[in-house]
């Protein structure tokens, strides 16, 4: 009886990677062509995935985590973190880890809740460039706005951190005064 429960769970498996292959790709807005050429791996490999015929082993499994930005434990399901959330939820949430991985932030880095916060609004970045973008250009001018905001309130000279400009302004209206 033994032997046929484990029979089962592992004919299973198989579906179960390729529904959250099918998902990540659904969330992303790929097709699986483009993600054929994305992670350099067979056509009929990549149907038999996500028909749940087999599932990826070895360097197929890396190089289609690595495509799809997501980690392998995602694809074979033993992560149970992912098992409540939505396809949507895990590409953002797999991505930001990939991004702070490459970027060398960890749970000690002082805005790492943050971005993990980020990672569960509707809104969040589904790539990693996405992400990289967010951490390198937007969120350090809010950081140093709102910096700029709590120093004017103590009577420092209020900074103007972001320039801005309406559609009808000029060129110089919405630049920062020179003294």
């Amino acid at each position: 009886m033994v032997y046929l429960v484990g029979a089962m769970a592992g004919k299973s498996r198989p579906r179960e990677v390729g529904r959250r292959i099918s998902g990540v790709l659904e969330a992303k807005g790929w097709v699986k062509t483009e993600l054929i050429a994305r992670s350099g791996l067979k056509q009929a490999s990549v149907y038999e995935w996500l028909r749940g015929e087999s599932e990826p082993r070895g360097h197929a499994l890396s190089k289609l985590a690595q495509a799809l930005e997501v980690s392998t434990d995602y694809l074979l399901g033993s992560d149970p973190t992912y098992h409540v959330l939505l396809p949507e939820e895990v590409v953002a949430r797999e991505s930001l880890r990939l991004c702070l991985r490459e970027r060398g932030i960890g749970p000690a880095h002082p805005d790492y809740l943050l971005y993990q916060e980020i990672a569960t609004s509707d809104g969040a970045p589904k790539t990693v460039k996405e992400w990289r973008d967010l951490i390198t250009q937007v969120l350090p001018k809010i950081t140093e706005h709102l910096r700029a905001k709590s120093r004017s309130h103590r009577g420092d000279r209020p900074r103007r951190i972001l320039p801005l400009k309406t559609p009808g302004m000029s060129q110089t209206e919405g630049k920062e005064p020179t003294s």
